[in-house]
């Protein structure tokens, strides 16, 4: 039985976006926003389409629960995403689309591809990008009102919760291993469904100090300042994802993908397939695509 028992964790945030222990920095370009666009019904990438790459970087944060609002709530993830080390790729495709070409190449290739499009802060005309397919799975916060609510439920060190929402994004990836989206996440990310062999994931919980710096930022009902030989120390309650998921098996039915192209083009797609997971990475396979 596989199960994920590795990975990559990067230090305790506030925001898990950053490039610490040799996370990728991910960078919001909005010099160039081009909304995705849907390709003509007219077009299909024929009978013969499959695709699969090594997804090799699986990543863990932890949260600490937030003085502001809901919205604002940095929730525990677990990310899988491809790098420059994500080698493993290969496709089939009888068909000569551009869109299903491009669907090869972000699926089924870690080639690279000459920047077409306008010159910008991330990309400069001719050189060269890849393509990083990453996503996303999130899970709400445990039930634990306050750091008194969780001693007296008996300091569980874990609590399992539903697979909250799965996030899919296609990324472009330049030659320094930064992974760059054009525009606002709405118009390069899209919501996948996914059926696993578990719908639920354990969370960690333990407290951990943090600096005094940010006691603004955290909500004090789950923190305690804590006597550290002649210092003072402010130590909080975390949650995060543990990482032996559990997870090995999972298929997602037709749904929607944003495809960036190496022009600053999206196009709507509606993909199917599988991820499969082994000991230390994944296996994102699409066994169909319609344009």
């Amino acid at each position: 039985m596989n199960k994920v028992t590795l990975a990559v964790v990067p230090l305790l945030l506030l925001s898990a976006c950053g490039s610490e222990n040799g996370t990728p920095l991910k960078k919001n370009n909005t010099a160039q926003d081009n909304p995705p666009t849907s390709a003509s019904t007219s077009q299909d990438c024929g009978t013969e389409f499959s695709a699969e790459r090594s997804i090799n970087k699986l990543e863990f944060n932890s949260v600490f629960w937030q003085s502001s609002s809901d919205a604002l709530q940095s929730k525990p993830e677990f990310r899988v995403y491809a790098d420059k080390n994500s080698l493993g790729a290969t496709h089939t495709i009888s068909s000569d689309v551009s869109q299903c070409v491009l669907a090869a190449n972000i699926f089924g290739s870690g080639s690279a591809q000459a920047w077409q499009g306008d010159s910008n802060a991330s990309f400069k005309q001719g050189e060269l990008v890849y393509y990083s397919p990453e996503l996303i799975f999130k899970t709400a916060l445990p039930e634990v009102s306050s750091l008194k609510d969780w001693r007296n439920k008996g300091r569980p060190e874990t609590l399992s919760q539903p697979i909250d929402s799965v996030n899919f994004t296609i990324h472009y990836r330049d030659q320094n291993n930064n992974l760059i989206t054009f525009g606002e996440d709405s118009t390069n990310t899209s919501t996948i469904t996914l059926a696993c062999n578990k719908s639920t994931f354990d969370l960690t919980l333990k407290m951990q100090p943090v600096v005094m710096s940010a006691q603004q930022q955290l909500d004090q009902a789950y923190c305690e300042e804590v006597q550290v030989g002649l210092d003072t120390e402010l130590h909080c309650l975390s949650v995060g994802i543990s990482q032996l998921t559990g997870l090995e098996q999972c298929t997602f039915e037709q749904t929607k993908a944003i495809l960036p192209d190496q022009s600053g083009n999206k196009f709507i797609v509606e993909i199917w397939g599988g991820l499969q997971f082994n000991a230390q990475d994944a296996e994102l396979t699409l066994t169909g695509i319609k344009l």
